[in-house]
This record gives structure tokens, sequence and C-alpha cells, in this order.
């Protein structure tokens, strides 16, 4: 290697910096076993951000590992991340903490972390037992402002069918898109839902999306219904 070329070199190395990721457990299977799972994940964090994270105070329900906390951290003002899994939760914080990003261990069901612009919700609502399912929209809605926004995202009954025995095992409450949109119209009045396929996101015919993403806005009473 000539002078220049070490120079450049230690250059680069100087600008990515010495710190390392070590991601835990679940996204390490994920890249050894489904690594094609990673880039999908992400296209829905990066509708997320778009539609909703820009300056705002983002809290996400079911944060996991923090793996798109990057991405709704961006350009947000702040960021807040619950998830119960505390071992998930000790990873975000290794990996993703900063300033203006906080991370907590706790069951969110029913409790308010303070008041958002914006809340996001991504592969959560199917692991939550379908008795439960008001009740977690309520919590999305309750920890926004009057004007804030949601992105709730879940697989799609349709991929119900390609989908692992270890996914399917956990996926105790699966959404149609009119499932989902009606679920989100009782706490918002406004709702607009997409659908993605890999890491495309369209508003094409909904039952061939294999992803479906709601964003709600314009809160409706506690209870009511939404138009």
């Amino acid at each position: 290697m000539s002078t220049s070329e070490e120079s450049l070199w230690s250059g680069v190395k100087g600008m990515i910096g010495r710190r390392r990721l070590t991601l835990g457990g679940h996204w390490s299977f994920n890249l050894r076993h489904d690594p094609k799972r990673l880039p999908f994940v992400l296209a829905r964090y990066k509708l997320a951000a778009k539609m909703a994270c820009k300056g705002a105070k983002v809290l996400e329900l079911g944060c996991s590992e923090g793996i798109g906390t990057p991405i709704l951290a961006e350009f947000a003002a702040s960021y807040t991340g619950v998830d119960m899994d505390s071992e998930a939760v000790e990873a975000a914080q290794q990996n993703f903490a900063a300033p203006n990003r906080t991370f907590l261990t706790d069951d969110f069901l029913g409790k308010t972390f303070g008041s958002f612009d914006a809340v996001v919700s991504l592969d959560v609502v199917e692991h939550i037992v379908p008795e439960l399912e008001d009740h977690y929209f309520d919590t999305v809605a309750m920890n926004l402002t009057e004007t804030g926004i949601a992105v709730v995202g879940t697989p799609s009954k349709t991929s119900e069918a390609y989908a692992s025995p270890m996914s399917r095992a956990g996926h105790v409450n699966v959404f149609t898109a009119e499932h989902l949109m009606q679920a989100m119209r009782r706490v918002f009045h406004n709702v607009f839902p997409f659908g993605i396929n890999d890491e495309v996101v369209h508003t094409g015919y909904a039952p061939m999306c294999h992803y479906v993403v709601c964003v709600g806005c314009n809160k409706a009473a506690t209870g009511g219904r939404g138009a």
C-alpha cells in the first residue's frame, strides 16, 4: 500500500471511529438465519420516520433491541423506546444511547410515558391477544398529544401462509388491512392505510400486502369511533 493510500485509509478509519455494535439475541439470530428481514424492517421504520418523526417527540412502543432507533431519532427532537424484554432494552441502550434518547423496560399496556407528537409501534400488535387489542390501541392514543400522529404496522393475514413456524407461534392476533383500519378508527378520526411488500411501500391491493401500516391522526374521544 502506498503512502497516499495509507493516509487515505487512516482518514477513513478516523471517520468511522472505534465504536462497535454488539447485536442482541433477536437480531443476531435474524442476521444468521434470515438476513433479508433487516432491510424489510428498516423500510418500515423509514416510512414511520417520514410520516411522523421530523422535529417530534417520539415514543416507540415495543422498541425491542432498538434496531429502528437511529431512523426514528435521526431528525426527531427526542426519542423514547419502551419494551418489556429487559435484555433487548439493554442491547438498545448499549448500541444506540444518545443524549436525546431514552430506553425503558416496562409492560406499556395502559401506561402513559408522557405526551408525544408521534407514537410508533411496529411488529407488536400481532403479539397482543385479541382480548387486549382495544387496550393496546387506547394506550397508543393516550400517549399522544391532541395533534399527534400514530404509526402502527403488522404482518398481514396474507403473509401468515409464508411465515415460519416460530413466527406463527408468536402471532396470536393476525390482522387484515381492514381489521387494522377498523381498530385504528376507534381512536382516530383519520386513518391512512399503506401496504409494504419487501421494501416497497404502496397503497395497492390490500389482500396482496405482506405487511400493513396505518397512520392515525386527529384523536377521537376514548372509546369513540372515528370517521
